[in-house]
């Protein structure tokens, strides 16, 4: 339940905080990359000091992806040569995604030089967290109910 409170919550900051430069200065900006920065730097060292949990790293992987969500709108609207295609949220969290998952249809990409470093990061974020989550998979035991008996 905390999960989807926390996805619910951050879905709907995703879609009401001011990111373009009609909206808001470049004080409130810097503002909100702090936030996001201290928000995952709290899930990351809660995370490490209780354990990574399969729910945990859920909302983290959710977190993760409603923030740099936000940060490549920001960068979108507010440099629109950094990446081709990026109009709107609904496109940021579908680049996102495409992203995270490596499948980049190509139809939205990074053509600025902070953009290719911003999905760099996710890329390296990618690798880590398949590791934490294959690593509490294995932990868990819930592969194993996957797995048949060789003497059935």
């Amino acid at each position: 339940m905390h999960t989807l409170g926390v996805a619910v919550g951050l879905l709907v900051l995703y879609f009401t905080v001011p990111l373009t430069r009609r909206d808001v200065t470049d004080v409130w900006l810097v503002l909100i990359a702090c936030a996001a920065f201290a928000l995952f730097a709290v899930a990351v060292i809660r995370m490490l000091a209780r354990g990574a949990g399969l729910f945990r790293l859920l909302t983290l992987l959710i977190t993760v992806v409603i923030a740099v969500s936000l940060g490549f709108y920001a960068l979108a609207v507010n440099s629109p040569a950094e990446i081709s295609g990026l109009d709107t949220r609904i496109d940021a969290l579908y680049f996102t995604l495409t992203t995270m998952t490596t499948t980049g249809y190509g139809d939205i990409h990074a053509t600025g030089q902070l953009a290719r470093v911003l999905v760099s990061v996710v890329f390296v974020f990618n690798i880590v967290f398949i590791g934490m989550l294959g690593s509490q998979l294995s932990k868990s035991g819930l592969l194993d109910r996957f797995r048949r008996d060789p003497k059935e």
